[in-house]
């Protein structure tokens, strides 16, 4: 895991070398060592956090084929030990023990199709100093990020915009359509950036770019979507829930290579749960546990579930506790921790886990990020996917739902869904939601269920300024927009909708920068490119979207956890956000008069003062939404013109 950041120049005689400053601004990801590599065409710059082999044999940029490639890289490839072996039958000779050179020995052997081979998390940068190529990749999830910025004459890039931006010379304006985005899903979908011309390689993208072929558009070499059946497939239920719980298992075993301490970030859940069970039994030395809880321990609090389970497995326990005052003194550091405004209230949490870790001298965190995306975690994208395929099935509904379900009743139908019968609540909750949907005809139905990305459009009508004058209702949904599907695809389709946006842009992203700031590398075993298809292509074959929330995964974890644990309702990560959100727009609203929303011409000065006043009066809804702004506006102050 590491920091990496360069230049592709178009002419060879407008070199720029990179500076020990332009290093600096990411030395929090690679706190050890750094590394740069010039020619007459690129100039790549590397901090390296050393994971796997220690030794200068690791160090980067790296040169491989006798210098003819270059690569600089960010992240950890699991199965390296394969390649290598593999590589090696084919003849390459390979002289260090990292996974580094076995990237570049997979590029030679295989070009750009490497990445198909790959089990883990990366992005890099490779140049073929022959070709006079540059290849740019991002894994399959996203879990490594990758922004970029490309003229007529230069390609720049860097892991995080803090290294990108004082690289481009001029400050980039704000993208005003994307602020619009943001304000509705609470992060900045990708591709997009809030800034013009700085985008995401999206994930389970490449980009080769040759000086012959510089307009080169990324290409997507993977989507959750579309698995193909791997062989020997399951054929009953059994069976598939022992290749499930082997397929975890495994995936936790690969995220154990590491030649540093490795270590578990605990709750009370089955996710981590699983993770913790997998790990110690692999592990021949008591592991080190973190969980995290506030003051008081209020019921959300998970510590003494994560302390019961841990010392059950004989792992040694961490307790991280956090004031509410803590997280607002610390919230501006927060925010450029972050690179990229995120609302994520929990953000707070997630860097004090890995904070305390690093406090230890441990750099490798093991979470659970990525169990509630691939098994069916949470009830609004469950409801979603039977919502739409009942579309498809009765589109008439669409026109139906709003004259059932009228503004008086949607709140009365909120009320008496908990009360009513499972198959009941479902058909009230899917009425509401269709009865709700803003969202154009030609798309699947997939946030009008979730309601702060509807509550944006009425508070953002009284806000917006000039710069929004223009804005279609369409803009939000754009991240989605990925077209209709036939009844038995919608299952995958909204498994897709959800990597492509809330995990990508929200928890991996969130998840990355808290964790490098402190020089810790979170690991997902739930990320697995093999545990992943084998999930979907089961769901292909027996969908699980209506079998309640992770049946397959607690099915299979049955003898693993213990039952109080697998039969434990989702809680959640729960920090106080009422209050943290309270005491942030208490200390820092300010900032929003006469900052950059204003004068971008986002929101309409008239109206401020009063939005301030207001929006917090309007429960969670307006508070949070005023949380956004004010993240949005010290975002820019701390990232951007900083």
């Amino acid at each position: 895991m590491c920091g990496i950041i360069g230049r592709f120049q178009r002419s060879a005689g407008r070199r720029q070398d990179l500076t020990d400053d332009d290093l600096r601004r990411l030395a929090h990801r690679g706190p050890d060592g750094s590394g740069v590599y010039a020619d007459a065409h690129v100039q790549f710059g590397h901090l390296r956090l050393a994971i796997i082999d220690l030794t200068e044999g690791g160090r980067q940029p790296m040169k491989f084929a006798g210098g003819r490639y270059v690569v600089t890289y960010n992240g950890e490839i699991y199965n390296y030990l394969e390649l290598r072996s593999e590589l090696e039958a084919l003849g390459e000779r390979l002289e260090t023990r990292s996974d580094t050179e076995v990237l570049l020995a997979a590029y030679k052997a295989w070009g750009p199709a490497c990445v198909r081979r790959f089990r883990g998390m990366f992005a890099f940068a490779l140049w073929d100093t022959v070709g006079k190529t540059i290849f740019l990749a991002r894994d399959r999830c996203g879990e490594k990020p990758l922004f970029f910025h490309r003229d007529r004459e230069c390609i720049t890039f860097a892991s995080e915009l803090k290294g990108l931006l004082p690289l481009l010379g001029a400050q980039p304006s704000l993208d005003s359509a994307v602020a619009d985005m943001y304000l509705h899903y609470q992060y900045v979908p990708e591709p997009f950036t809030l800034l013009e011309g700085v985008h995401k390689l999206p994930a389970g993208h490449t980009l080769l770019v040759s000086l012959d072929d510089w307009d080169a558009r990324p290409r997507r070499y993977w989507s959750v979507e579309d698995i193909a059946e791997p062989p020997g497939l399951p054929r009953d239920a059994a069976a598939a829930l022992e290749r499930i719980r082997a397929g975890v298992e495994d995936a936790v075993k690969m995220t154990l290579r590491s030649d540093v301490p490795v270590a578990v970030a605990l709750s009370g859940g089955i996710d981590s749960g699983a993770i913790a069970a997998f790990a110690q039994k692999n592990s021949a030395e008591p592991m080190h546990a973190f969980c995290v809880g506030y003051p008081g321990r209020p019921p959300y609090d998970e510590r003494a579930q994560a302390r019961a389970l841990a010392e059950a497995l004989g792992m040694i326990v961490h307790e991280v506790e956090i004031p509410v005052e803590s997280f607002v003194d610390f919230f501006p550091k927060l925010v450029r921790i972050m690179d990229e405004p995120i609302a994520d209230p929990a953000a707070f949490g997630h860097y004090s886990v890995p904070k305390a870790a690093a406090d230890l001298g441990i750099k490798v965190l093991l979470t659970g990020i990525g169990g509630d995306e691939v098994f069916w975690g949470y009830s609004w994208v469950t409801q979603t996917a039977t919502t739409n395929q009942m579309l498809l099935k009765a589109p008439l509904l669409r026109s139906i739902a709003p004259r059932l379900v009228s503004s008086g009743t949607r709140s009365v139908i909120d009320r008496l869904a908990n009360r009513m019968p499972e198959g009941v609540r479902q058909w009230m909750t899917m009425l509401r939601d269709i009865a709700n949907d803003t969202g154009p005809a030609d798309q699947l139905q997939f946030y009008s269920a979730a309601p702060d990305f509807n509550d944006a459009f009425r508070f953002k009508r009284g806000l917006y300024g000039p710069a929004m004058a223009a804005m279609s209702e369409r803009n939000a949904f754009r991240p989605t927009a990925i077209g209709l599907r036939e009844i038995d695809r919608v299952p995958a389709a909204v498994v897709r909708m959800l990597f492509d946006t809330w995990l990508v842009s929200n928890c991996l992203s969130l998840g990355d920068r808290v964790s490098m700031a402190v020089g810790v590398e979170s690991r997902l075993p739930f990320l697995d490119v093999n545990l992943i298809e084998l999930v979907m292509a089961l769901r292909a074959k027996w969908p699980d979207h209506r079998a309640g929330q992770k049946a397959w995964l607690r099915r299979a974890l049955k003898g693993v956890l213990p039952d109080e644990v697998l039969s434990r309702p989702k809680a959640g990560f729960q920090p106080p956000v009422q209050a943290w959100v309270s005491g942030v727009l208490d200390r820092y609203g300010g900032a929003l008069r006469e900052g950059i929303l204003q004068k971008a011409g986002i929101l309409d000065p008239r109206h401020l003062d009063q939005a301030l006043r207001e929006l917090p009066r309007q429960g969670w809804a307006g508070l949070f939404f005023a949380y956004k702004l004010l993240l949005l506006e010290m975002w820019h102050q701390q990232v951007v013109a900083a």
